[in-house]
């Protein structure tokens, strides 16, 4: 069963799902899925550098609302409590928490990227340290599934 890499956008698909993915914080879009299908007639490298390109950029959608709307979140008492404490953390382990939060896939990489904007996480840094554990990501999961589905027909 040959995946055809025209059927799912090739290259350019693959950047653009992981886009649309990670700028959409509550609808799953297949990014990884597209990876891994991909991942058996395609170079992973490539795969996983536009995975992580893609999704860097969408990540700093969660970015620019908490950087943009801490004047609105200051309304709330709860976050005027919290910001302080948001900011020390974020200034001792805020680097490796983007890392973590980029490279294992769930959906709380949305709130740690608007956090890191509304306690003003330098921006740079974010933007590297994101692309590198997406980046990291999409190559753990190219990679992981083109041996998978390598090894496949052995198993059966």
């Amino acid at each position: 069963s040959y995946i055809s890499p025209t059927k799912l956008g090739g290259y350019p698909g693959v950047f653009f799902l992981a886009f649309f993915g990670a700028v959409s914080m509550v609808l799953p879009v297949p990014g990884l899925i597209s990876v891994c299908g991909l991942s058996v007639t395609l170079n992973p490298i490539a795969l996983g550098v536009l995975l992580g390109a893609g999704e860097t950029l969408g990540e700093t959608s969660g970015y620019a609302v908490g950087y943009g709307g801490d004047t609105i979140f200051e309304r709330f008492a709860f976050y005027r409590n919290l910001k302080p404490r948001m900011q020390v953390w974020m200034q001792k382990r805020g680097s490796l928490l983007v890392f973590l939060v980029s490279v294992i896939p769930n959906p709380i990489v949305d709130v740690v990227g608007i956090a890191a904007g509304s306690v003003q996480f330098p921006f740079r840094r974010f933007l590297m340290i994101v692309l590198a554990g997406k980046t990291t990501k999409g190559l753990l999961v190219a990679y992981t599934c083109q041996y998978s589905i390598t090894f496949l027909p052995w198993v059966s």
